[in-house]
């Protein structure tokens, strides 16, 4: 089989293992896996891991690699690069900044750096489907409420320093409507804290 009755076999998917695209081909794994190379050479497929690969030659945008990156997991974008995408926050973040129901972790992948954090699962939601990075993303108020639930655990990297953030219009009352979700009187005083903190260094624009 060619390249291109190869490609033709892949055409409509938007993401494929080598496994999958050696079904779809009739090929043997070894066989689909030098093809797949062969198409990534002539960038109309893109390697996103170990055996996965996104199809068709257009730029990968964060919900791609979010999701392709937490696989099998659920995963949205969420913090700072949520704050970026929704015109929170003018600085442009160096990494794509992910929660998670899997393990926490920090990989690079097709030339992105992605951050995933986990949080507990009863706290997991408060995202949409959003074209502008073709995934799941948090709203503005759940990307907020994600940052501060992460600074109050003490495990976490993760600052509650929001500078240089336009938060006028934020609904509070929404982001506060999280806490009552959160397991454990400490902990949700320890949120509580970190948003009162994150609203009163915004006192002008929230």
């Amino acid at each position: 089989m060619n390249a291109s009755a190869f490609y033709r076999r892949l055409v409509g998917l938007k993401r494929v293992t080598t496994r999958e695209a050696a079904q779809l081909s009739d090929l043997s794994i070894p066989a689909a896996s030098m093809a797949l190379r062969r198409l990534c050479a002539e960038e109309l497929v893109t390697p996103l891991k170990r055996g996965h690969w996104m199809v068709g030659g257009s730029a990968l945008k964060p919900g791609v690699l979010v999701d392709a990156a937490a696989h099998p997991y659920q995963a949205y974008l969420s913090g700072w690069a949520a704050l970026r995408v929704h015109d929170r926050i003018q600085q442009i973040p160096q990494k794509h900044f992910a929660i998670t129901l899997g393990r926490p972790c920090e990989i690079e992948m097709a030339g992105a750096k992605l951050t995933f954090h986990c949080i507990a699962p009863e706290l997991f939601g408060g995202y949409i489907y959003d074209s502008r990075v073709d995934g799941f993303m948090a709203t503005t108020e759940k990307a907020v409420f994600d940052l501060a639930y992460l600074a109050a655990m003490n495990r976490s990297s993760v600052s509650g320093n929001l500078p240089e953030t336009d938060l006028r219009g934020l609904k509070w009352r929404e982001v506060k409507g999280w806490i009552s979700l959160i397991s454990g009187s400490s902990l949700r005083r320890a949120v509580e804290k970190k948003l009162e903190g994150i609203r009163k260094q915004h006192a002008d624009t929230a």
